[in-house]
């Protein structure tokens, strides 16, 4: 993921929280301010790359277009370890194994820069989906908080922890 991908990544991102979350965040927020809020925050995240240890992936098809990105921030937490920050997949293409490939690419990339730590995310109490799929490959669901304001608000989160990242990377 390089500065050149943010405004596609931005656009994904939004594009994804309002697939997943109408109703949660205001229909205000996702239709008329996700869009450029996230452009704003995906240009400097991205801008900061030369000076930070984060990093992201991207899946694209053959065209160049965005599919799915993950973002990962390396060594976030002592207890819990490496911290998925984001991980968004086109919601017409969602159950089609991108987020599967992401999360492998993920461990894979961790591997190759020597991290033996665990693997954490967060994901909103109301996205069961998603809970499901990260339970689906091997996560333990261990506490619940308010998330940081997302959208203006805080929402109820679930801490999702691989113990042993590497498992991402067994079968497909």
């Amino acid at each position: 993921m390089t500065p050149a991908d943010a405004d596609a990544v931005a656009a994904l991102h939004a594009a994804s929280w309002r697939s997943a979350y109408r109703g949660v965040f205001t229909d205000h927020y996702l239709d008329h301010e996700a869009d450029a809020e996230r452009r704003q925050a995906w240009r400097a995240r991205l801008q900061a790359g030369a000076t930070s240890p984060d990093w992201g992936l991207i899946a694209a098809d053959a065209a160049g277009h965005l599919l799915g990105f993950a973002y990962v921030m390396p060594d976030r937490d002592p207890a819990w370890g490496d911290y998925i920050d984001n991980l968004h997949v086109a919601p017409e293409l969602r159950g089609g194994g991108i987020g599967r490939r992401l999360m492998r690419g993920v461990a894979a990339q961790l591997q190759r820069d020597g991290s033996t730590r665990p693997l954490y995310l967060w994901v909103l109490d109301v996205n069961t989906a998603a809970r499901g799929f990260y339970e689906g490959l091997g996560a333990e669901v261990t506490d619940r908080q308010l998330s940081e304001p997302l959208a203006g608000q805080q929402h109820p989160v679930w801490r999702c922890v691989w113990r042993r990242p590497t498992a991402l990377l067994g079968d497909a």
